[in-house]
């Protein structure tokens, strides 16, 4: 049986030796290639890169406000101050996104969160207590949010009111 395949396979490799149909083939190939004209435009000459320094117009802070803007907007006064804020508590220590929302107790309308801080002490706070170091004041509680209103400072005098959720986190 070995001895017919490998009959058959020589047989069928002779049939792709030199005959003279390959020899036509391979004399229109080179002819084809002798008689083709290049027709691709070449390429521009590569651009010359010259590198220029940075050289600022003024010696001043990108991330200053310029002092005739901040004198403009102390001089006006119109901006909003949190006066009724009360005074320090334990929670305004830490950084809200390290407080965790772990449930709440109570009865529906009088609920009281259970916050965890980061040093795994549990506190029970209720509607109008301050949390986090932007001086959250706890709005509403639900049994999966607590929603909070944070006073951020922006350097000139004035606050800027933001708006932020706490949602129920029960994972550790």
């Amino acid at each position: 049986m070995r001895y017919l395949v490998a009959l058959m396979s020589m047989l069928a490799l002779s049939g792709c030796m030199q005959n003279e149909t390959s020899q036509d083939l391979d004399r229109f190939i080179v002819q084809t290639y002798a008689s083709a004209e290049v027709t691709a435009t070449p390429l521009p000459p590569e651009p010359t890169y010259q590198a220029l320094s940075f050289e600022p117009l003024v010696d001043s802070d990108p991330f200053v406000l310029p002092i005739a803007e901040q004198e403009d907007r102390l001089a006006k006064g119109d901006c909003w101050q949190p006066n009724d804020l009360p005074s320090r508590d334990t929670l305004e220590g830490y950084e809200l996104t390290s407080l965790g929302f772990k449930g709440v107790i109570g009865l529906p309308g009088s609920y009281w969160a259970l916050v965890e801080a980061p040093d795994n002490t549990l506190h029970r706070v209720g509607l109008g207590r301050v949390i986090g170091n932007n001086r959250g004041r706890v709005d509403s509680i639900s049994p999966n949010t607590l929603s909070i209103t944070e006073h951020l400072p922006d350097g000139l005098g004035c606050w800027q009111v933001r708006n932020v959720r706490l949602a129920l986190n029960n994972n550790k």
